[in-house]
């Protein structure tokens, strides 16, 4: 399409284009209006947004248009061929001379100064497009600058406001902190003076002050607890003096009795060390006696903890000894696939609250034991609901029947993985219970030698593991111990009762460590019996299909094929659903239980190596004393001849 435009330019010869844009009207500069071919290359005039733009183009064949969305007052481009209308010779020319001919040297200076004072204008309106922008980029970065500098002095005066009032804090708090510690003194040299007297009357009294200011209230709850932002219940702590545990005020009360309380048997209770700064996992137990319900010989369990699942970081809950066997029987019933901690039974009060607070432990810090509904239960929940759910699992266990183990194999493969740690397990079991035995006789001194059964042990380990290594010097130790043979006058008839006590605690930490091999034990053992169900179930299905048979067997043959069929199909089902539940998290299960056994054993081998070397101390101690009163030096005033001479005198 062509378009005729009447340009205030005249005196030029204008070669019209075939508009390439609905928008554009263009005109070449008439040089050589009849010599366009492909690859000329030309300038011409176009009405851009209101004002005119010199436009370079090409002339080439079959090649898109370049389109510009902003325009410069100069662009470049090419111009497809077809775009380009010849005109006729003929035509151009009488065109050119009546040109010529009407136009004047005035003209043709016109012309020029309107194509340079157009020039002037593009250059001109495009630096004030320029400055305008310019104008406010320096606009918004001035407004920017101030903006920082008002942040910036404010941000300093609350800075120094901030520095003063934490140089006033810190003072405080050292002055607070001076004084607590005297008082903290104070208090440590009273109370030591009142339990080295013996005196039961003034340790009750203590014991009554204490509790009385320690003591929270019996509820079940304690919701939203407001503390005082100084100091709080968790955050002081007490070293008792009879056995150096740090103990937490609430707790002094109860501890002060099973300490001086020798009489009944008490001894020291093991308190578990607990990071401080809590995580959003955090769930922590604490089991002690309870005091205010002694007839029926409950516990108090209190609880904290940051899991999503509890409506309030702190509960407290009193709960007797069936309560936790329920617990324990409610996660073995609800998850097959884990190990589930035992419970080890004790007649003494002491015995029965450190196991539960081992018991309490071992779930907590389990990942998914943890998180179970029947653990939140007991310690949120009331003693009816409890009972209820008692109750429940009661008739449950009455009316289910005993699943039957279905197996065909006469042996499993020994170099199985599930075989092999099963009998890692057993022959530690093995030895856990010899080393147990071991101590007890040794409690009444007809022992030899312990460092056989620390040997057993060690060489009991598949690789280099800490309790390898550990178990392999108190062998070594024992065994020179052992070989040592004093004088007859020389030994120890009976040992101390605090000794003795120790090693009572220390037979009581490595049952419970060896009733907790036997319980990963029995998950292995329940991988094994699912793994012989399936097989005969599935042995049964194949067995079936084979005996099908078509025109062979009579209707009520077939009929009872094929029930027998669906049986073992549907009990083939089951047991696989089953065996991939027990093997679906077997792997952190087996891994998990090897980690805390080991740091459980570490923690009694520890203690076991401290009770030993605190007693061969106390005994060097009485030898160094007799030492140093040998090694004396001789007065010379006082000597024994000096009677005599005053009888001469005399």
């Amino acid at each position: 399409m062509s378009c005729q435009y009447k340009s205030k330019l005249k005196g030029r010869q204008l070669q019209a284009i075939k508009d390439f844009n609905a928008a554009d009207v263009c005109f070449s500069d008439g040089a050589n209006p009849l010599s366009f071919h492909i690859g000329d290359h030309f300038t011409f005039l176009s009405y851009r947004d209101k004002h005119w733009a010199n436009v370079e183009r090409t002339i080439l064949n079959n090649n898109s248009i370049l389109l510009i969305e902003t325009y410069p007052p100069t662009e470049q481009g090419i111009i497809p061929i077809d775009y380009v209308i010849e005109m006729d010779t003929a035509i151009t020319e009488n065109d050119s001379v009546k040109t010529d001919q009407n136009n004047s040297d005035q003209e043709s200076l016109s012309e020029s100064q309107d194509s340079e004072a157009l020039k002037a204008i593009f250059v001109k309106e495009d630096l004030e497009r320029q400055l305008e922008a310019t104008k406010k980029r320096l606009g918004e970065a001035q407004k920017e600058i101030k903006m920082l500098s008002d942040r910036y002095y404010a941000a300093s005066e609350v800075l120094i406001a901030t520095k003063e009032e934490l140089e006033i804090a810190q003072k405080s708090i050292i002055a607070h902190q001076e004084m607590t510690k005297k008082y903290q003194d104070v208090f440590e040299e009273i109370k030591t003076q009142i339990h080295k007297s013996g005196n039961k009357s003034a340790i009750k009294v203590l014991d009554k002050i204490l509790a009385k200011e320690a003591k929270q209230p019996n509820g079940v709850i304690l919701q939203g607890k407001q503390r005082c932002p100084s100091t709080g219940e968790d955050d002081l702590m007490l070293s008792c003096t009879l056995c150096s545990e740090k103990i937490k005020v609430s707790e002094l009360a109860s501890h002060s009795k099973i300490c001086s309380s020798q009489d009944k048997g008490s001894t020291k209770p093991k308190l578990t060390k607990q990071p401080s700064t809590p995580t959003p996992d955090m769930l922590r137990v604490n089991v002690t006696y309870s005091e205010t319900d002694q007839k029926n010989a409950t516990f108090k369990v209190v609880t904290k903890t940051t899991l999503p699942n509890y409506q309030f970081p702190l509960y407290e809950v009193h709960r007797s000894e069936a309560h936790f066997e329920w617990l324990q029987e409610a996660l073995q019933e609800a998850l097959p696939e884990r190990i589930v901690p035992p419970l080890v039974k004790h007649t003494s009060l002491n015995g029965k609250t450190r196991e539960f607070q081992r018991f309490l432990s071992r779930i907590c810090s389990h990942k998914a034991l943890k998180h179970d509904g029947w653990l939140h239960l007991f310690l949120t929940g009331f003693n009816e609901e409890l009972e209820a759910a008692q109750a429940q699992l009661d008739k449950r266990k009455s009316i289910s029947d005993t699943t039957e183990v279905i197996s065909d194999r006469q042996g499993y493969d020994e170099n199985a993985p599930v075989i092999k740690c099963k009998k890692y397990m057993e022959s530690l079991n093995k030895h856990i219970q010899e080393l147990i035995n071991h101590i007890q006789i040794s409690t009444e001194d007809k022992s030899t030698d312990l460092g056989v059964w620390f040997k057993l042990l060690s060489e009991g380990e598949p690789t280099d593991t800490y309790l390898k290594a550990a178990c392999a010097a108190l062998s070594k130790i024992c065994h020179e111990l052992g070989n040592y043979k004093p004088h007859p006058m020389c030994q120890v008839v009976t040992k101390p009762a605090d000794q003795e006590t120790e090693e009572n605690l220390i037979v009581s930490d490595l049952t419970s460590i060896a009733e907790y091999v036997k319980s990963a034990k029995k998950l292995l053992v329940r991988v094994e019996q699912a793994v012989g169900t399936f097989l005969h179930w599935d042995a049964e299905v194949r067995q079936c299909e084979e005996m099908t048979e078509p025109g062979n067997d009579s209707a009520e043959e077939s009929q009872s094929l094929t029930q027998r069929w669906a049986e073992a199909n549907s009990n083939c089902a089951e047991a696989k659903a089953y065996l991939e539940r027990l093997c679906q998290d077997l792997k952190f299960e087996l891994s998990h239980f090897d980690l805390r056994k080991e740091s459980e054993l570490r923690e009694v081998l520890i203690e076991y190596t401290t009770l030993k070397s605190e007693h061969f101390e106390k005994v060097q101690s009485k030898w160094f004393g007799v030492k140093f009163m040998v090694e004396a030096p001789i007065s010379s005033d006082i000597r024994a001849i000096k009677c005599i001479e005053e009888i001469d005198m005399n």
